[in-house]
């Protein structure tokens, strides 16, 4: 698994993020363009309940996992290559069907799903990290995610993987670098926000290979 980032270099990427932090006032948005308040209730948000909005949508560049100063994240150097690529993730009951890229653990792109870069890949027998934009066609509807939904990774080799959802966590505060680190077995995390607000909760969801 890749080495981590302690000390310095902890300081330094939570100093990069708080500045990243600026640029991100439209981490989410609804499916009509518009943001989410930031006083949702402490339930799990449904997509059918998001309120009518008229505030225009964000910016391109907006999304990314959380860097923190409470632990530490995987170095992008060497772990990436653990595992299998996965080229496209797909969870069919909620019409989530996207292909991955490589991200760069700042930026979120459109249209896409990105790995966090220097999290594992499939059969590498680690923790694999899935993030994306909360809109529609991306991962909006995975904020309706259930135990049991099935997560479907088609690899390069034109190969899939199949994850089956065991945890679904609403309200993540977004400096928890911990859902980012190395795990002693295979892992699969997604991501996506709550809010316009670089500091509000993510939305994550943990799945584990299906039997």
């Amino acid at each position: 698994m890749a080495g981590l980032v302690s000390g310095r270099g902890a300081l330094t990427a939570v100093v990069v993020i708080a500045a990243i932090v600026i640029v991100v006032a439209g981490l989410s948005i609804a499916p009509d363009g518009g943001g989410v308040p930031p006083d949702r209730p402490s339930a799990t948000p449904s997509v059918s309940d998001l309120p009518p909005v008229t505030t225009p949508g964000p910016p391109d560049a907006v999304a990314f996992p959380p860097i923190a100063t409470d632990s530490v994240a995987p170095s992008p150097s060497s772990s990436a290559a653990q595992g299998i690529q996965a080229r496209r993730i797909q969870i069919r009951r909620l019409g989530i069907d996207l292909r991955i890229v490589e991200g760069d653990g700042i930026d979120a792109p459109i249209g896409k799903a990105a790995h966090y870069p220097g999290s594992g890949w499939p059969e590498g027998g680690t923790n694999i990290y899935i993030y994306a934009h909360a809109r529609t066609g991306m991962f909006l509807s995975l904020w309706d995610a259930r135990v049991g939904d099935k997560v479907v990774l088609t690899l390069v080799d034109g190969t899939q993987r199949t994850y089956v959802v065991d945890e679904v966590l609403p309200k993540i505060p977004w400096d928890a670098v911990r859902y980012l680190a190395p795990t002693p077995t295979e892992q699969l995390t997604l991501q996506t926000s709550t809010s316009y607000y670089g500091t509000a909760p993510r939305f994550v969801v943990i799945a584990h290979p299906s039997p």
